[in-house]
């Protein structure tokens, strides 16, 4: 962070941390009202957060280096532990860019994306307890994880089936049998 004079600024707002670890403001504030992260309130009611202790916070958690760049996160939600694997794979060799997690189920899923915040979330739609459109429109429903790419994928296609999704906003469709090589430059272009 720069002022504009172009010196280092020594302090960094609840926002500005939520983007660099990767959370909600909310949580950062939550840090903070628990004491585990320092911080101090300014005259007009702001939380200001000094870069070195952002820093030290980070290392303790466990975080990533604010010098190092965040790996893209990724999160597949299928119950189908055989198309989970296959996308797994694929990230393999390239793990220095990518995280890639997984969850079976749709309220594991709301779940996890408020924990991890991943960038990209491939989502079955026909799965047990809560179903990828739910989840789906409960992503793109959400002003804090509306920004997240979306691709459904699903076993079942029908016209009626595909109006459905794409009436909640994913980025992408796809069919299984998964065409993993169309998949993955799908999920690489919407990456970039």
């Amino acid at each position: 962070m720069k002022k504009k004079n172009g010196k280092n600024n020594k302090f960094i707002t609840t926002a500005e941390a939520s983007k660099i670890c990767g959370v909600t403001r909310t949580t950062i504030v939550k840090w903070i009202d628990e004491g585990l992260l320092k911080a101090f309130v300014t005259p007009g009611g702001h939380r200001k957060i000094q870069r070195e202790d952002l820093e030290k916070f980070i290392q303790k958690q466990g975080f990533y280096s604010l010098k190092e760049k965040r790996k893209k996160r990724i999160l597949i939600v299928d119950d189908n532990p055989d198309d989970v694997r296959l996308i797994q794979v694929a990230f393999l060799a390239a793990s220095d860019k990518y995280e890639v997690y997984s969850v079976s189920g749709g309220f594991q899923a709301i779940y996890k994306i408020g924990e991890l915040k991943p960038d990209l979330v491939i989502l079955d739609i026909v799965m047990p307890d809560m179903d990828g459109l739910a989840v789906c429109n409960n992503i793109k429903g959400n002003p804090e994880t509306k920004h997240i790419k979306v691709i459904a994928v699903t076993a079942y296609p029908s016209e009626e089936k595909k109006k459905k999704v794409f009436a909640c906003g994913p980025e992408a469709f796809f069919t299984k049998p998964l065409d993993l090589e169309a998949l993955i430059k799908k999920i690489l272009e919407l990456l970039k």
